[in-house]
């Protein structure tokens, strides 16, 4: 294995920098209030939804995105994507987690954005619904979860029936980030077997202006740009059979075929986010002094720093070798949940690790830090629990 990054990642990493400088970071400063300490006043209104100004701005840095070529980069050139491997798009996202607070989440699409489930998009369906997405002028979402069925989503009560040439889907489906601003959502739905069958459940491209599909309420998060998470609700739902994405009954091992990539990508986010919060880390500890020296030259807080150092190095270079598995073409699913795993326990360290550094002031609004305190925790939840990880883990080693 070649330890070096790719040329195409070193440079893609260069032109979005300069990207960021020259089309988003104008805008920050122009809305400089979405940045803010309290951000969350300015982001959503009195009804919890993200005000039209905010996703204006998250608008335009999408299409600036497409038109410099960096949006859906990780998608095949053939649907307009820039085709890189998963391993050059592991290493932008860590590239791009390790920066200040900004608008810059809009540049790759993130929850909204093209997601490699669509390729199994037909003809038709690519008019429809992958071109739009591809160019930046619409959003989806991947409606999968239910109230009570997030880690075993093959138990879902979410039903969807043949009835002449349309398909009937009813069900709630929770949590559903983009949700409330998406143009389409892909809806998971069981069509045939029994709860607990991996056969039985399909996908749908449902349109938002539906009338069987309503947002039901916007949830409140713990961190997370607040208002992007709702409730969906399907009712009496009516999509024709040019809206099935793949196969009938295969819709659940269609979502799995994709969701390693996802999954190294928030490990590979998550070192960005903890080396973004160590360098703060230390810069603070070669600054503050306590009883005549920095605080750095203590052993209490340069072991912390030494040890989260370490254990970036340690999951920067296990998500890797997974992207390396995956892009060779060698089974990756054990390695792909490490990543995952470590991943997410090492934002929160890091999170904690820095807002025990900076004492007090760490605790303020007016540092990053409390942010990342509030958001790293979902990471160890969405995309697979912990636990789930370990599971799959565990599976592939007995």
């Amino acid at each position: 294995m070649d330890f070096s990054e790719p040329s195409e990642a070193v440079q893609i990493k260069s032109a979005l920098d300069d990207f960021i400088e020259q089309e988003v970071a104008p805008l920050e400063q122009e809305h400089d209030r979405f940045l803010s300490k309290d951000y969350e006043r300015h982001i959503v209104d009195e009804t919890h939804r993200q005000v039209e100004e905010y996703r204006e701005i998250q608008e335009t840095i999408r299409k600036q995105s497409v038109e410099a070529g960096f949006y859906g980069m990780g998608m095949p050139e053939e649907v307009g994507g820039g085709g890189v491997d998963v391993l050059t798009r592991a290493l932008v996202a860590e590239h791009l987690a390790n920066r200040p607070p900004g608008f810059h989440d809009a540049i790759l699409g993130g929850a909204g954005g093209p997601t490699p489930i669509l390729l199994a998009c037909d003809e038709q369906q690519r008019e429809e619904y992958l071109e739009p997405l591809m160019a930046g002028e619409v959003t989806t979402c991947f409606a999968l979860t239910e109230p009570a069925h997030g880690s075993d989503p093959h138990y879902m009560e979410s039903t969807a029936e043949k009835d002449g040439d349309e398909w009937v889907i009813d069900g709630n489906k929770y949590w559903i980030t983009n949700g409330p601003y998406a143009d389409f959502a892909m809806v998971f739905a069981r069509t045939s077997g029994e709860p607990g069958d991996y056969e039985g459940i399909s996908a749908f491209l449902v349109d938002a202006d539906n009338p069987g599909c309503s947002v039901e309420r916007i949830h409140r998060t713990m961190g997370l740009t607040p208002g992007g998470q709702c409730e969906l609700r399907f009712d009496n739902c009516r999509v024709g059979e040019h809206q099935v994405l793949g196969e009938i009954d295969r819709g659940f091992q269609t979502a799995m075929n994709w969701i390693g990539g996802g999954r190294i990508n928030i490990a590979a986010s998550s070192v960005g986010r903890a080396q973004f919060l160590l360098d703060l880390a230390v810069d603070y500890a070669r600054d503050r002094e306590v009883f005549g020296k920095p605080i750095g030259h203590r052993q209490g807080i340069s072991f912390q720093l030494a040890d989260l150092a370490t254990e970036i190095e340690q999951v920067r270079q296990l998500y890797r070798y997974a992207a390396w598995k995956i892009d060779h073409g060698e089974r990756a699913r054990k390695e792909e949940s490490m990543a995952k795993l470590k991943g997410a326990e090492l934002y929160n360290e890091a999170a904690d690790v820095a807002m025990q550094v900076h004492g007090g002031s760490g605790f303020m609004k007016d540092r990053p830090i409390e942010r990342d305190y509030r958001t790293a925790r979902v990471f160890r939840i969405f995309e697979g629990t912990d636990e789930i990880q370990r599971r799959t883990i565990a599976r592939e080693l007995i």
